[in-house]
């Protein structure tokens, strides 16, 4: 049984991002990958690069024309377009390696925009 199914069965009602006809950015991750109790962690993580979740479709196959902020596939296909790389949901929340792994990209992040935005422009 699947696991939609299965929540289905149990009265439970998945988590469904809003119209995605105007997110300008995407959330990659596996069939199956939503999990209801890493909400807060996604708005953690969106909010540390400057993305509210209501700007971002969350999605297992990528769509052109939409700037990837964050894959969470099991297995990563290149090219790697996004600005953050990690582990599914489940092994984030269940392995500090992983979270650590996740917040020094996001540390990388923010300093390469800090950076990008104190360059002098030329003239």
């Amino acid at each position: 049984m699947n696991k939609s199914a299965y929540l289905d069965a149990m009265g439970i009602t998945s988590w469904r991002v809003r119209d995605s006809k105007s997110c300008a950015y995407q959330v990659i991750w596996d069939e199956g990958g939503e999990l209801p109790n890493a909400e807060p962690l996604i708005d953690s993580v969106l909010g540390l690069i400057g993305v509210t979740r209501d700007q971002c479709e969350f999605t297992c196959e990528p769509r052109r024309g939409k700037q990837i902020v964050w894959d969470l596939r099991r297995h990563k296909v290149r090219p790697r377009t996004a600005w953050l790389v990690s582990e599914p949901l489940a092994s984030l929340l269940g392995s500090s390696a992983a979270k650590r792994a996740l917040w020094q990209q996001i540390w990388q992040w923010q300093a390469q925009q800090t950076h990008n935005h104190q360059q002098p422009k030329a003239v």
